[in-house]
């Protein structure tokens, strides 16, 4: 089970302030590495180390259909980090959220009323209620 490290609330602040003008770059700032990133800054935890060195939307794509889709893809690795699947609203700052965003089901994290992801050129937001599923983080 992963949990929020003592500085987290900085480090997550950090995090959004490095990726709010980077613009959507396949395996470096798509939706799973910027929510990964986050989660890495808030818990020290990398959910994205079997994962990262891909550089296109194929390979991604590819990876995303081992597991069946986004939706499971997240859950198994969540699961595995004792991180428990809870309705969106519950979502706290932080959380991942798994929501239908601009470009189809997107991952982004927990702004407070807000879930936040990349967008073309830099940060998006979206309203809570917009998300699907979402998982704690203690």
């Amino acid at each position: 089970m992963i949990h929020k490290l003592e500085n987290w609330p900085g480090a997550f602040a950090s995090a959004l302030s490095h990726a709010q003008n980077k613009p959507f770059i396949w395996g470096e700032n798509d939706c799973c590495l910027f929510a990964c990133n986050c989660i890495l800054a808030i818990t020290g935890v990398d959910l994205a180390r079997t994962f990262r060195g891909y550089n296109t939307g194929n390979e991604a794509t590819a990876h995303i259909a081992g597991y069946g889709g986004l939706y499971e893809l997240v859950s198994a690795i969540c699961h595995e980090h004792g991180m428990p699947e809870i309705p969106p609203r519950q979502a706290r700052r932080g959380d991942p959220v798994l929501f239908e965003g601009g470009f189809g089901l997107t991952l982004g994290i927990c702004v407070g009323d807000k879930i936040v992801a990349p967008g073309r050129n830099r940060l998006s937001s979206y309203g809570i209620l917009k998300g699907l599923h979402a998982w704690r983080i203690d």
